[in-house]
């Protein structure tokens, strides 16, 4: 059997989709609990690089439907990324040195993980099935190894480089990396999820993920995205009115209950920020971003974070790391795409009222991109590139299924035009129409 470019690209995206997202936790925690080696590395950039050998080939296929289905938001993105690309190389032609070259590979690096991410976002198919079911399991699997976890050992912080004494446990990811698989497992759930009391519970457990897995920026923008959902959605169902409130009064119970354990955690660090260490430093960075950007506003300072710093490292932690490193022009396409994929796929979804898959998973995705990389992201951070594929699949959805609606109108209005001409026909001539008539 011959598989065409469609069947492949989607078939493709469904496997590195769970792979990258569910997958990495599984793979990490089993190398964290010494039941594997660490033979894929840190598995999302080994993963990330054969998914780009799989979709090369088959872009030109995707090529078409691509731009003509997407109201050319997915001309937007490819000119982006040969914008990057080409500031990338002209930087480091022109200034050429060693800090530049870390410079242009890491940016480099991140193109790949864009593209990947895009057409991934694009041709994952979302009323698929079995990845529901997939995706669903590794949920419960996950949720079950930290509820076990949390009662065995009874910390609230799940740390799996800590697990692994070998090496500082550097072959296993760090929480951003846990968080950031399950954040897009969790909204992707919530997206293809269909009654009230399913997401209602999966918000609920998906909390308590995100607070185990230690990382501050995730479990917030988690928590304002799942409010923001269930306030457009009670605005379109009682039953969702009665969820919000139910969630919303679990949520006050639980942290009642528990502040005085909670209260030493890292996430309620954010009651007292200027305390933290790590807030003080993404401070430092975020003020050392302004003054290369007021030193030069429309062409930023390719490297800046570089040269400034010494590694790779050094960026602030927002947007602004988008306008240091690719200038004005950079900056505005990066963040006005995040910001054009929320509010096309907010208008889809608040004021049409679709409510299919793709459009909430759209919505979800950029909304909590969007929030992020305003406040705690740095460019170099994949996932806007995935709610860019996602709007661009939602768009190419939408497009289509109007297509074949128009398809089915025509081919009816045919047939009656056809039919009454017959019927004209048989009565000029005297025959008798024998057809059956309709009940």
């Amino acid at each position: 059997m011959i598989l065409s470019g469609d069947i492949l690209a989607a078939r493709a995206s469904s496997v590195g989709f769970f792979v990258l997202f569910p997958g990495f936790m599984i793979y990490h925690t089993l190398v964290a609990l010494g039941l594997i080696p660490a033979f894929l590395g840190g598995l999302f950039g080994i993963v990330t690089v054969v998914m780009f050998g799989i979709y090369m080939p088959l872009l030109p296929s995707q090529r078409h439907r691509m731009f003509s289905c997407t109201r050319g938001f997915a001309l937007l993105v490819a000119a982006f990324l040969a914008y990057v690309l080409c500031w990338s190389l002209a930087s480091y032609g022109l200034q050429g040195g060693g800090a530049l070259r870390a410079a242009m590979i890491q940016s480099l690096e991140t193109m790949v993980l864009w593209l990947v991410l895009f057409v991934m976002g694009y041709r994952v198919p979302l009323d698929s099935p079995a990845l529901a079911r997939a995706f669903r399991a590794a949920f419960l699997v996950t949720a079950g190894y930290l509820l076990f976890f949390v009662a065995t050992t009874g910390q609230l912080m799940f740390f799996a480089r800590q697990m692994l004494e070998a090496d500082g446990g550097e072959g296993v990811s760090t929480y951003q990396g846990y968080a950031r698989s399950a954040l897009v497992m969790l909204v992707f759930l919530i997206a293809v999820s269909r009654t009230a009391s399913a997401r209602a519970a999966l918000i609920a457990m998906g909390g308590f993920v995100m607070f185990v897995l230690g990382a501050r920026s995730e479990l917030y923008a988690y928590l304002v995205l799942a409010t923001l959902l269930l306030v457009v959605w009670a605005g379109m169902s009682a039953r969702y009115l009665l969820t919000l409130l139910a969630v919303l009064a679990l949520a006050v119970l639980v942290v009642v209950n528990q502040f005085e354990a909670m209260s030493g955690t890292r996430q309620l660090q954010v009651l007292d920020l200027s305390g933290t260490s790590s807030w003080l430093a993404r401070q430092h960075l975020e003020q050392r971003a302004l003054t290369q950007i007021a030193a030069s506003p429309w062409l930023g300072q390719f490297g800046g974070h570089v040269t400034a710093a010494g590694g790779t490292g050094g960026y602030a932690h927002s947007m602004l790391s988008a306008w240091v490193n690719y200038g004005l022009i950079g900056f505005v396409l990066y963040v006005g795409m995040t910001a054009v994929a929320f509010l096309g796929a907010a208008y889809r979804m608040v004021y049409r009222r679709d409510t299919a898959a793709w459009w909430v998973f759209a919505f979800s995705i950029n909304f909590v991109c969007l929030l992020l990389v305003v406040l705690a992201k740095p460019v170099f951070w994949p996932l806007p590139a995935l709610g860019w594929g996602a709007f661009a699949n939602a768009l190419a959805r939408t497009r289509l299924a109007a297509d074949e609606d128009d398809s089915r109108h025509d081919d009816n209005a045919q047939q009656e035009a056809a039919d009454e001409t017959q019927g004209r026909d048989d009565h000029e001539s005297g025959t008798p129409d024998l057809r059956p008539s309709a009940p």
